[in-house]
């Protein structure tokens, strides 16, 4: 049996095997009825068995059609599951903010504040925070890990960022009297 048989000639084939008519099959599946069963005679062809018997009485499905039945919905359930799959996929990834940091951002409960800020103004937006080491200076912006980031300025390659000032602190250093 050769592989490159598609999931929409799976889908056909199933709909006309189900119906037993191949003007309701094409109704159900929104084509035409020609291009239907067009598609259908070149299943028959690629596979080299006939499915279907047509005659003036109706439509029977053949031993070998009976035969790939089960199977082709089995391939069209998994796929219906797997195209499921992906789109919660899809939905998740659309719905989660990643939001790196080198260091826990200020002081007095900024993270808390803007956190929760933002997920009243985006109830379904997942914040996801993620801790990049120092040698990091963008938390994650350049190589794509992060949405957004909290940072310390100045950043390499600043162009590349736009950016909020949200907290200033001030940088001390503490050196030996000697």
């Amino acid at each position: 049996m050769a592989m490159d048989v598609h999931v929409r000639d799976l889908r056909y084939f199933v709909a006309v095997a189900e119906e037993l008519h191949f003007t309701r099959a094409a109704e159900r599946l929104y084509v035409s009825q020609p291009a239907l069963s067009k598609q259908v005679r070149a299943l028959e062809r690629h596979l080299g068995v006939e499915l279907f018997r047509r005659d003036p009485q109706g439509v029977t499905v053949t031993e070998a059609g009976a035969a790939l039945l089960p199977h082709a919905r089995r391939v069209l359930d998994a796929w219906s599951d797997g195209t499921a799959a992906l789109e919660a996929a899809r939905a998740a990834a659309r719905s989660t903010l990643v939001v790196g940091m080198s260091t826990s951002p200020g002081r007095g409960g900024l993270l808390p504040a803007i956190r929760s800020r933002f997920t009243a103004a985006h109830p379904d937006t997942v914040l996801r925070l993620r801790q990049v080491s120092w040698e990091d200076p963008t938390a994650g912006l350049a190589d794509g890990d992060a949405d957004i980031a909290f940072v310390w300025l100045p950043l390499p390659d600043a162009e590349r960022y736009g950016w909020t000032v949200v907290a200033e602190e001030p940088r001390l250093v503490a050196l030996p009297q000697s």
